[in-house]
């Protein structure tokens, strides 16, 4: 039901372990406004009751990343993306959808990318059988910056779309 993995500087590592349906990470750096979306959309999530979700802040690494991917099968990855999108614009995909937008610059806003990360996965056989990437395009990425009005509000649809997949997919574990 409940997991909460804390990877970000200075923390201790949180673990509350029981049987989950659903893993949702948050990538992000919380010194800088919009890339802070992931790790907060996780604190907003641990903050509600939400039996059978595991959720991991997976800090701005995003080569660390795969340590958490083996052993799900069911996960959403939430992270600001530049995309060329409008700022605060969500779009959900897949990692083949990411591949194919990464061609020429990484994607995510991390040394190394999300986009390159899963290819890793992918290549390592680490991938979870049914992934979503939530990626939100940023306003501003400036340290010691807060989250822009336009992520803000992108940040409570993402929350939402997290609610929408964990309801697919306990349907789809109850059917």
């Amino acid at each position: 039901m409940y997991f909460l993995l804390s990877a970000h500087a200075g923390s201790r590592l949180h673990r509350i372990i029981q049987m989950n349906q659903l893993t949702v990470i948050g990538i992000g750096n919380r010194l800088r406004g919009d890339d802070a979306v992931g790790p907060l959309l996780i604190d907003k999530l641990s903050s509600q009751t939400n039996p059978g979700l595991e959720l991991i802040d997976a800090g701005s690494d995003a080569l660390g990343l795969l340590e958490y991917l083996e052993g799900h099968d069911k996960m959403i990855i939430v992270d600001a993306c530049k995309m060329g999108k409008q700022p605060g614009e969500l779009v959900c995909f897949d990692p083949t959808q990411a591949s194919m937008i990464l061609v020429d610059e990484p994607l995510s806003l991390h040394g190394l990318g999300l986009a390159e990360a899963l290819r890793m996965a992918e290549s390592l056989h680490m991938l979870p059988e049914d992934l979503k990437i939530i990626g939100i395009e940023p306003y501003s990425i400036q340290f010691n910056g807060e989250l822009s009005a336009p992520v803000q509000q992108a940040l409570k649809s993402a929350i939402d779309k997290v609610h929408e997949e964990f309801h697919r997919v306990t349907e789809l574990i109850e059917a």
